[in-house]
């Protein structure tokens, strides 16, 4: 399985790259703002893999009601909730914590210091209704 989903994505990558490079810096990985450019362009976003589709086209929150709704940003915490709500599981059970710690707030000011305000409000349109369903805020200024 992991094979497929690499095949897919070097597939995807090589895809973005003939799309928003020259021929002579195909060798590169893609970058953020190229994988934001395929994310906001309408022709790729008919056919987005799932892993960056809206949430909402996923999991359909409007036609399954949910009894819990977690967060990455609060994960530990969301995790003990869960599973103290669950029956059967040993309470010495815990989730994972994460391995290393980095500041992922400054990374993410970085990676979004590469865009255009366009770029950013378009993305925000892109993902707007997992913003407002999820309990995001969709205002992202630079």
């Amino acid at each position: 399985m992991f094979c497929r989903h690499k095949r897919t994505f070097r597939r995807i990558a090589s895809s973005i790259k003939r799309k928003y490079r020259s021929e002579r810096t195909l060798e590169s990985p893609v970058t953020f703002r190229e994988f934001v450019q395929h994310i906001i362009d309408p022709q790729s976003r008919r056919h987005l893999e799932r892993h960056w589709k809206p949430m909402y086209e996923l999991c359909q929150p409007c036609r399954v009601h949910y009894d819990f709704i977690g967060h990455h940003e609060t994960l530990a915490h969301d995790s003990r909730y869960v599973l103290s709500r669950l029956r059967n599981i040993s309470d010495d059970f815990q989730f994972p914590q994460p391995k290393t710690e980095h500041n992922s707030s400054n990374r993410l000011t970085d990676m979004f210091a590469q865009l255009t305000q366009d770029e950013v409000d378009r993305l925000a349109k892109v993902y707007r209704l997992d913003f407002l369903l999820f309990g995001y805020s969709a205002n992202i200024r630079l």
